[in-house]
Protein backbone atom coordinates (compact mmCIF):
# COMPACT_ATOMS: atom_id res chain seq x y z
CA UNK A 1 0.00 0.00 0.00
CA UNK A 2 3.03 2.31 0.99
CA UNK A 3 4.58 1.81 -2.01
CA UNK A 4 1.71 2.13 -4.47
CA UNK A 5 1.19 5.61 -2.68
CA UNK A 6 5.07 6.86 -3.48
CA UNK A 7 4.10 5.86 -6.83
CA UNK A 8 0.86 8.04 -6.91
CA UNK A 9 3.26 10.87 -5.33
CA UNK A 10 5.61 10.62 -7.95
CA UNK A 11 3.29 10.82 -10.85
CA UNK A 12 1.47 13.49 -9.98
CA UNK A 13 4.61 15.43 -9.29
CA UNK A 14 5.78 14.47 -12.70
CA UNK A 15 2.44 15.93 -14.69
CA UNK A 16 2.78 18.92 -12.02
CA UNK A 17 6.29 19.61 -13.64
CA UNK A 18 5.28 18.56 -17.15
CA UNK A 19 2.39 21.10 -16.90
CA UNK A 20 4.53 23.88 -16.22
CA UNK A 21 6.93 23.56 -18.40
CA UNK A 22 4.36 23.80 -20.66
CA UNK A 23 3.00 26.84 -19.71
CA UNK A 24 6.38 28.56 -19.83
CA UNK A 25 6.97 27.42 -22.82
CA UNK A 26 3.70 28.79 -23.96
CA UNK A 27 4.07 31.71 -22.42
CA UNK A 28 7.98 32.19 -23.86
CA UNK A 29 6.16 31.81 -27.58
CA UNK A 30 3.67 34.28 -26.59
CA UNK A 31 5.99 36.81 -24.95
CA UNK A 32 8.37 36.34 -28.13
CA UNK A 33 5.31 37.11 -30.89
CA UNK A 34 4.24 40.01 -29.48
CA UNK A 35 7.46 41.89 -29.23
CA UNK A 36 9.17 40.08 -32.44
CA UNK A 37 10.71 42.87 -34.66
CA UNK A 38 10.10 42.76 -38.85
CA UNK A 39 12.12 44.93 -40.94
CA UNK A 40 9.51 46.49 -43.20
CA UNK A 41 9.26 48.80 -45.68
CA UNK A 42 6.78 51.91 -45.71
CA UNK A 43 6.20 54.49 -48.29
CA UNK A 44 5.44 58.58 -46.33
CA UNK A 45 3.80 61.26 -46.75
CA UNK A 46 6.34 62.72 -49.33
CA UNK A 47 6.82 59.58 -51.46
CA UNK A 48 10.01 58.49 -49.89
CA UNK A 49 10.37 54.26 -48.86
CA UNK A 50 11.87 54.36 -45.63
CA UNK A 51 12.87 51.04 -44.20
CA UNK A 52 12.42 50.21 -40.11
CA UNK A 53 12.76 47.65 -37.61
CA UNK A 54 9.40 47.76 -36.26
CA UNK A 55 7.84 48.42 -33.96
CA UNK A 56 9.85 51.09 -33.26
CA UNK A 57 11.31 51.34 -29.91
CA UNK A 58 12.21 55.19 -29.14
CA UNK A 59 11.07 57.66 -31.34
CA UNK A 60 12.02 61.49 -31.68
CA UNK A 61 9.01 63.82 -32.27
CA UNK A 62 9.59 67.56 -33.88
CA UNK A 63 5.76 68.88 -33.49
CA UNK A 64 3.25 69.02 -30.46
CA UNK A 65 0.61 67.72 -33.44
CA UNK A 66 3.16 65.12 -34.07
CA UNK A 67 3.06 64.54 -30.32
CA UNK A 68 -0.38 64.19 -30.10
CA UNK A 69 -0.82 61.47 -32.96
CA UNK A 70 1.85 59.53 -31.25
CA UNK A 71 -0.52 59.75 -27.33
CA UNK A 72 -3.65 59.66 -29.31
CA UNK A 73 -2.20 56.49 -30.57
CA UNK A 74 -0.62 54.32 -26.93
CA UNK A 75 3.16 55.40 -27.67
CA UNK A 76 4.23 58.22 -25.54
CA UNK A 77 6.57 55.87 -23.57
CA UNK A 78 8.55 55.07 -26.98
CA UNK A 79 9.36 59.17 -27.22
CA UNK A 80 12.84 59.94 -25.94
CA UNK A 81 13.13 63.51 -27.70
CA UNK A 82 11.10 66.64 -27.96
CA UNK A 83 9.59 69.86 -29.04
CA UNK A 84 9.83 72.74 -26.89
CA UNK A 85 6.58 73.55 -26.80
CA UNK A 86 5.28 70.21 -25.40
CA UNK A 87 6.48 71.10 -21.77
CA UNK A 88 3.67 73.93 -22.04
CA UNK A 89 1.18 72.45 -23.72
CA UNK A 90 -0.05 70.84 -20.33
CA UNK A 91 -1.43 67.33 -22.01
CA UNK A 92 1.67 65.36 -22.52
CA UNK A 93 2.49 64.15 -19.04
CA UNK A 94 4.74 60.80 -20.30
CA UNK A 95 6.51 63.26 -22.87
CA UNK A 96 7.01 66.70 -20.71
CA UNK A 97 10.23 65.72 -19.18
CA UNK A 98 12.11 63.72 -22.15
CA UNK A 99 15.14 65.95 -23.72
CA UNK A 100 14.12 68.78 -25.61
CA UNK A 101 15.55 67.91 -29.22
CA UNK A 102 14.05 71.16 -31.10
CA UNK A 103 11.34 71.73 -33.16
CA UNK A 104 10.98 71.57 -37.33
CA UNK A 105 10.25 74.84 -37.69
CA UNK A 106 12.82 76.72 -34.93
CA UNK A 107 15.81 74.11 -35.85
CA UNK A 108 16.64 71.08 -34.38
CA UNK A 109 19.88 69.61 -32.18
CA UNK A 110 21.26 67.05 -34.47
CA UNK A 111 23.88 66.32 -31.82
CA UNK A 112 21.39 65.70 -28.94
CA UNK A 113 19.33 63.45 -31.59
CA UNK A 114 22.60 61.47 -32.57
CA UNK A 115 23.46 60.74 -28.52
CA UNK A 116 19.54 59.84 -28.22
CA UNK A 117 20.46 57.24 -31.00
CA UNK A 118 15.99 56.85 -31.77
CA UNK A 119 14.81 54.42 -34.65
CA UNK A 120 13.05 56.96 -36.41
CA UNK A 121 12.36 61.04 -36.16
CA UNK A 122 8.41 61.96 -37.34
CA UNK A 123 8.37 65.15 -39.25
CA UNK A 124 5.66 66.57 -40.99
CA UNK A 125 5.63 67.63 -44.78
CA UNK A 126 5.45 71.48 -43.91
CA UNK A 127 8.20 73.89 -44.65
CA UNK A 128 11.81 73.04 -45.99
CA UNK A 129 11.38 68.95 -44.36
CA UNK A 130 13.95 67.77 -46.92
CA UNK A 131 16.63 69.67 -46.02
CA UNK A 132 15.91 68.05 -42.72
CA UNK A 133 15.92 64.71 -43.71
CA UNK A 134 19.22 65.09 -45.21
CA UNK A 135 20.60 66.61 -42.02
CA UNK A 136 19.10 63.50 -40.16
CA UNK A 137 20.62 61.03 -43.18
CA UNK A 138 24.35 62.57 -42.34
CA UNK A 139 24.06 61.71 -38.98
CA UNK A 140 23.06 58.30 -39.39
CA UNK A 141 19.32 58.64 -38.67
CA UNK A 142 16.13 57.97 -40.33
CA UNK A 143 12.90 59.79 -40.96
CA UNK A 144 9.55 59.48 -41.40
CA UNK A 145 7.65 62.30 -42.57
CA UNK A 146 3.31 62.64 -42.06
CA UNK A 147 1.06 65.04 -43.24
CA UNK A 148 -1.51 66.32 -40.50
CA UNK A 149 -3.92 67.51 -43.36
CA UNK A 150 -7.26 66.71 -42.42
CA UNK A 151 -8.31 64.60 -45.58
CA UNK A 152 -4.65 62.14 -44.68
CA UNK A 153 -5.54 61.79 -41.00
CA UNK A 154 -6.64 58.22 -42.27
CA UNK A 155 -3.52 57.33 -43.65
CA UNK A 156 -1.35 59.07 -41.38
CA UNK A 157 -3.09 56.79 -38.72
CA UNK A 158 -2.60 53.59 -40.20
CA UNK A 159 1.35 54.21 -41.25
CA UNK A 160 2.09 55.07 -37.32
CA UNK A 161 -0.04 52.30 -36.14
CA UNK A 162 2.06 49.97 -38.31
CA UNK A 163 5.53 51.65 -37.28
CA UNK A 164 4.87 51.96 -33.85
CA UNK A 165 3.48 48.13 -33.17
CA UNK A 166 -0.44 49.49 -32.39
CA UNK A 167 -2.55 48.60 -36.14
CA UNK A 168 -5.20 47.65 -33.52
CA UNK A 169 -5.31 51.26 -31.34
CA UNK A 170 -4.92 52.77 -34.96
CA UNK A 171 -7.93 50.88 -35.95
CA UNK A 172 -10.05 52.27 -32.83
CA UNK A 173 -8.74 55.68 -33.18
CA UNK A 174 -10.33 55.54 -36.86
CA UNK A 175 -13.43 54.20 -36.04
CA UNK A 176 -13.88 56.68 -33.44
CA UNK A 177 -12.83 59.18 -36.32
CA UNK A 178 -15.04 58.21 -38.87
CA UNK A 179 -17.92 58.12 -36.51
CA UNK A 180 -17.90 61.63 -36.00
CA UNK A 181 -17.58 62.58 -38.93
CA UNK A 182 -21.02 60.97 -39.68
CA UNK A 183 -22.65 62.44 -37.48
CA UNK A 184 -21.77 65.67 -38.06
CA UNK A 185 -22.85 65.39 -41.82
CA UNK A 186 -25.80 63.64 -40.56
CA UNK A 187 -27.01 67.01 -39.23
CA UNK A 188 -25.41 68.82 -42.05
CA UNK A 189 -28.36 67.37 -44.01
CA UNK A 190 -30.91 68.98 -41.42
CA UNK A 191 -29.47 72.50 -42.58
CA UNK A 192 -31.92 74.78 -44.32
CA UNK A 193 -29.58 77.65 -45.66
CA UNK A 194 -27.97 77.00 -48.97
CA UNK A 195 -25.87 79.81 -49.03
CA UNK A 196 -22.46 79.42 -48.30
CA UNK A 197 -21.01 81.29 -45.28
CA UNK A 198 -18.26 83.40 -45.70
CA UNK A 199 -14.93 82.58 -43.08
CA UNK A 200 -11.80 84.36 -41.97
CA UNK A 201 -9.42 82.99 -40.21
CA UNK A 202 -6.41 84.78 -38.86
CA UNK A 203 -3.72 83.07 -37.46
CA UNK A 204 -2.51 84.14 -33.96
CA UNK A 205 1.14 83.48 -33.15
CA UNK A 206 1.56 86.13 -29.71
CA UNK A 207 -0.82 88.13 -27.83
CA UNK A 208 -2.27 90.66 -29.86
CA UNK A 209 -5.17 93.68 -29.62
CA UNK A 210 -5.60 93.47 -33.32
CA UNK A 211 -7.42 90.90 -35.75
CA UNK A 212 -4.50 88.76 -37.13
CA UNK A 213 -4.33 89.23 -40.86
CA UNK A 214 -1.63 86.25 -41.14
CA UNK A 215 -3.98 83.30 -42.98
CA UNK A 216 -3.55 80.73 -46.24
CA UNK A 217 -5.90 80.54 -49.25
CA UNK A 218 -6.48 77.86 -50.90
CA UNK A 219 -4.55 74.96 -49.35
CA UNK A 220 -5.06 75.70 -46.01
CA UNK A 221 -5.81 72.78 -43.59
CA UNK A 222 -9.08 74.27 -42.81
CA UNK A 223 -10.67 74.08 -45.83
CA UNK A 224 -11.61 70.53 -45.64
CA UNK A 225 -14.06 71.44 -42.35
CA UNK A 226 -15.45 74.53 -44.08
CA UNK A 227 -16.64 72.52 -46.98
CA UNK A 228 -18.46 70.26 -45.21
CA UNK A 229 -20.04 72.89 -43.46
CA UNK A 230 -20.87 74.51 -46.47
CA UNK A 231 -18.58 77.16 -45.81
CA UNK A 232 -16.13 79.40 -47.83
CA UNK A 233 -12.46 80.80 -47.01
CA UNK A 234 -12.40 84.33 -48.45
CA UNK A 235 -8.42 84.24 -48.39
CA UNK A 236 -8.90 81.51 -51.05
CA UNK A 237 -9.66 84.21 -53.93
CA UNK A 238 -6.24 85.98 -53.04
CA UNK A 239 -3.58 83.62 -51.53
CA UNK A 240 -2.61 80.28 -52.52
CA UNK A 241 -0.26 79.22 -49.53
CA UNK A 242 0.15 81.67 -46.40
CA UNK A 243 0.21 85.38 -46.47
CA UNK A 244 -1.24 88.38 -45.31
CA UNK A 245 -4.47 90.10 -46.20
CA UNK A 246 -5.31 93.88 -45.80
CA UNK A 247 -8.08 94.71 -43.50
CA UNK A 248 -9.82 96.39 -46.65
CA UNK A 249 -9.89 93.54 -48.78
CA UNK A 250 -11.67 91.59 -45.39
CA UNK A 251 -14.24 94.56 -45.27
CA UNK A 252 -14.93 94.05 -48.53
CA UNK A 253 -15.60 90.53 -48.25
CA UNK A 254 -17.83 91.27 -45.41
CA UNK A 255 -17.32 87.47 -43.34
CA UNK A 256 -20.02 86.02 -41.96
CA UNK A 257 -17.79 83.97 -39.15
CA UNK A 258 -14.78 86.10 -38.30
CA UNK A 259 -11.98 83.20 -36.55
CA UNK A 260 -8.79 83.99 -34.91
CA UNK A 261 -6.66 81.07 -34.44
CA UNK A 262 -4.77 80.43 -31.29
CA UNK A 263 -1.39 79.34 -32.55
CA UNK A 264 0.35 80.14 -28.78
CA UNK A 265 -1.58 79.18 -26.72
CA UNK A 266 -2.16 83.25 -25.61
CA UNK A 267 -6.01 82.75 -25.49
CA UNK A 268 -6.66 79.62 -24.92
CA UNK A 269 -5.33 75.95 -23.99
CA UNK A 270 -5.79 73.15 -21.67
CA UNK A 271 -3.64 75.20 -18.84
CA UNK A 272 -6.27 78.11 -19.16
CA UNK A 273 -8.93 78.49 -16.28
CA UNK A 274 -10.21 82.23 -17.75
CA UNK A 275 -12.13 83.66 -20.55
CA UNK A 276 -10.55 87.08 -20.01
CA UNK A 277 -7.91 87.22 -22.22
CA UNK A 278 -10.39 85.55 -24.85
CA UNK A 279 -13.24 88.06 -24.20
CA UNK A 280 -10.66 90.89 -24.55
CA UNK A 281 -9.69 90.34 -27.53
CA UNK A 282 -13.57 89.32 -29.15
CA UNK A 283 -13.69 92.83 -27.95
CA UNK A 284 -10.60 94.98 -29.32
CA UNK A 285 -11.93 92.82 -33.11
CA UNK A 286 -15.69 94.26 -32.16
CA UNK A 287 -14.73 97.71 -30.82
CA UNK A 288 -12.70 97.84 -34.19
CA UNK A 289 -13.77 100.84 -36.30
CA UNK A 290 -12.56 99.72 -39.60
CA UNK A 291 -14.21 96.46 -39.18
CA UNK A 292 -17.66 97.70 -37.31
CA UNK A 293 -19.57 97.40 -40.93
CA UNK A 294 -18.41 93.35 -41.54
CA UNK A 295 -21.27 91.24 -41.00
CA UNK A 296 -19.18 88.96 -38.36
CA UNK A 297 -18.76 92.03 -36.35
CA UNK A 298 -22.12 93.42 -36.45
CA UNK A 299 -23.91 89.89 -35.69
CA UNK A 300 -21.52 88.97 -32.60
CA UNK A 301 -19.71 86.29 -34.57
CA UNK A 302 -16.62 86.70 -33.86
CA UNK A 303 -14.37 83.56 -32.16
CA UNK A 304 -11.30 82.59 -30.90
CA UNK A 305 -10.49 78.92 -31.96
CA UNK A 306 -7.61 76.84 -30.40
CA UNK A 307 -5.38 75.88 -34.22
CA UNK A 308 -5.28 72.05 -33.02
CA UNK A 309 -8.76 72.26 -33.59
CA UNK A 310 -8.45 73.52 -37.47
CA UNK A 311 -6.04 70.18 -38.56
CA UNK A 312 -4.91 67.50 -37.89
CA UNK A 313 -6.98 64.97 -36.24
CA UNK A 314 -9.06 67.39 -34.07
CA UNK A 315 -10.42 68.95 -36.93
CA UNK A 316 -13.42 66.63 -36.54
CA UNK A 317 -13.78 68.60 -32.79
CA UNK A 318 -13.36 72.02 -34.39
CA UNK A 319 -15.89 71.20 -36.75
CA UNK A 320 -19.10 70.18 -34.45
CA UNK A 321 -17.88 73.58 -32.52
CA UNK A 322 -18.18 75.87 -35.81
CA UNK A 323 -21.13 73.84 -36.54
CA UNK A 324 -22.70 74.58 -33.12
CA UNK A 325 -22.58 78.23 -33.93
CA UNK A 326 -23.29 78.61 -37.59
CA UNK A 327 -26.28 76.26 -37.86
CA UNK A 328 -27.54 75.97 -33.72
CA UNK A 329 -30.81 74.89 -34.71
CA UNK A 330 -29.27 71.71 -36.60
CA UNK A 331 -27.28 70.79 -33.85
CA UNK A 332 -29.36 72.01 -30.82
CA UNK A 333 -29.16 68.18 -30.00
CA UNK A 334 -25.05 68.66 -30.01
CA UNK A 335 -22.51 69.49 -27.19
CA UNK A 336 -19.30 70.18 -28.59
CA UNK A 337 -17.35 69.88 -25.48
CA UNK A 338 -18.98 66.38 -24.94
CA UNK A 339 -17.31 65.28 -27.68
CA UNK A 340 -14.07 67.17 -27.14
CA UNK A 341 -14.26 65.67 -23.60
CA UNK A 342 -14.83 62.28 -24.72
CA UNK A 343 -11.64 62.63 -27.05
CA UNK A 344 -9.23 63.12 -24.22
CA UNK A 345 -10.55 60.96 -21.60
CA UNK A 346 -11.46 58.01 -24.27
CA UNK A 347 -8.74 58.58 -26.79
CA UNK A 348 -6.04 60.25 -25.37
CA UNK A 349 -6.30 58.93 -21.66
CA UNK A 350 -5.94 62.10 -19.49
CA UNK A 351 -8.84 64.31 -18.23
CA UNK A 352 -10.30 67.28 -20.30
CA UNK A 353 -9.44 70.63 -19.13
CA UNK A 354 -9.16 74.12 -20.37
CA UNK A 355 -10.23 76.53 -22.74
CA UNK A 356 -10.82 75.39 -26.69
CA UNK A 357 -12.86 78.00 -28.16
CA UNK A 358 -14.54 81.48 -27.31
CA UNK A 359 -17.19 82.33 -27.03
CA UNK A 360 -19.54 79.62 -26.53
CA UNK A 361 -22.53 81.55 -27.61
CA UNK A 362 -25.08 78.18 -26.82
CA UNK A 363 -23.76 78.50 -23.23
CA UNK A 364 -24.70 82.38 -23.31
CA UNK A 365 -20.85 83.46 -23.47
CA UNK A 366 -20.48 86.60 -25.83
CA UNK A 367 -24.34 87.65 -26.24
CA UNK A 368 -23.39 91.04 -26.17
CA UNK A 369 -20.84 91.66 -28.61
CA UNK A 370 -21.28 92.86 -31.95
CA UNK A 371 -23.85 95.52 -33.29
Amino acid sequence: MRKALIALVLVAIAISAFTISMLNLNFSKNKSSTSEAKVITVTDAVGRNVTLTCPVKKIVVTDDEVAELIQLLGAADKVVGIEPSIKARGYFPEMANKPITGSQFRGLNYELIAKLKPDVVILMNVGPVGKIVRELEKIGVKSVVISIRPEKIPETIKLLGKILGKENRAKKVLEWWFEKWNILKKHMENVETKKKLKVFVGMGFSPSKKLPTRTWGKFAKWNYILNILNMENIASNRLEKSGELDLEYIVKENPDIIIVGDWSDSWLGYTKNTTKYAQEMVENIVNDPVLKSVRAVREGKVFIVHYVMLGSFRSVIGAFYLAKIAYPEAFKDINPEDIHREYFEKLLGIPYEGLWFYPKTWLGEGLSYGG
